[in-house]
């Protein structure tokens, strides 16, 4: 049983598939996913005029052009793939807005998108799809480290902290070996020194408020015994994001996971700064935007009843 059924994976054509494709295989290795997608969206499937006008020839649909070299593309870097239950869609339009509406159209629970995706524009794709995604997306760096998972989870003790925390127990309960360290990033106020205490004094105890908590929070959730959590201290001068890289590093994490706060498509217009800063960085590791399905205002369907 997998906790992400459907999935998309969205090629752009680029060098960036390949280990796109990577993280794919390892993903589809360890689970039990029904339905595999493979997504690529071409701006325009039609020859320019003066192409066919000199090259006859090329009158073949760019289409089936496209998905023979894509079909070719999955099979060099999922070798398996035949063992699987997938599709492989060729869409013309706008990128990010054809993948929302195919992830929407096909019930998929995770989209698997390259960090670098459609090349010349990048972020407003990337932002684009993650904003107004209605499931989960997992950005994949170009980089992927073959080990078993080892799961980073910032919790800001929201609701959908909490959605997200059970779907990674389960996850971990699905998946022998992973390992989950939930964190909560905490600082000390720029006035402590009012309380006539030492920072090392005030930071000591905002680490027991913050730990005590934490545990709380796990512990209400379905398999706390899954997840180890620990109070993380923000430097001064550091942001929420470079906390969570730092120690992303130190804990040897390869995946961080973020719970989206995005109830509404109004919410969702901005990705939160802290999964801005992530994503802009070059930590190198996965990052999941997870979204309880269901729960997240599409855009699109706001659009069409209007």
């Amino acid at each position: 049983m997998s906790i992400f059924k459907r999935i998309i994976v969205a090629l752009d054509g680029s060098s960036k598939d390949e280990p796109l494709l990577k993280h794919a295989h390892e993903y589809i290795q360890k689970n039990l996913s029904e339905k595999i997608y493979f997504i690529h969206v071409q701006e325009s499937l039609e020859l320019p005029d003066d192409v066919v006008s000199k090259y006859p020839d090329m009158l073949s649909p760019l289409d089936e052009s496209i998905k023979t070299t894509m079909n070719n593309l999955i099979h060099e870097h999922i070798p398996n793939i035949e063992n699987f239950d997938y599709d492989l869609i060729i869409e013309e339009g706008d990128p990010a807005e054809t993948i929302i509406k195919v992830t929407k159209r096909k019930q998929a629970d995770l989209i698997i998108i390259g960090t670098k995706s459609i090349a010349a524009r990048t972020g407003a794709v990337a932002r684009k799809v993650a904003s107004f995604s209605p499931c989960s997306v997992l950005f994949a760096p170009d980089l992927i480290k073959t080990t078993q998972p080892k799961i980073l989870l910032p919790l800001d003790f929201s609701e959908s902290s909490k959605d997200c925390l059970n779907q990674i127990e389960e996850m971990a309960s699905l998946i022998d070996t992973t390992f989950v360290k939930a964190i909560n990033c905490y600082k000390v106020p720029t006035g402590y020194s009012t309380t006539g205490k030492s920072y090392e004094e005030v930071a000591k105890v905002l680490e027991e408020v913050s730990q005590k908590k934490l545990d709380h929070f796990v512990a209400k959730t379905k398999k706390p015994e899954l997840v180890e959590t620990k109070a993380i201290l923000m430097k001064d001068g550091q942001s929420v994001a470079e906390t969570i890289y730092e120690t992303a590093k130190k804990e040897e994490a390869n995946i961080i996971v973020i719970g989206s706060k995005t109830r509404t498509w109004m919410a969702s217009m901005l990705l939160s700064s802290t999964a801005e800063d992530l994503l802009a960085s070059d930590i190198g590791l996965p990052i999941l935007i997870y979204k309880s399905k269901g729960k997240t205002e599409d855009i699109f369907a706001f659009f069409d009843r209007i």
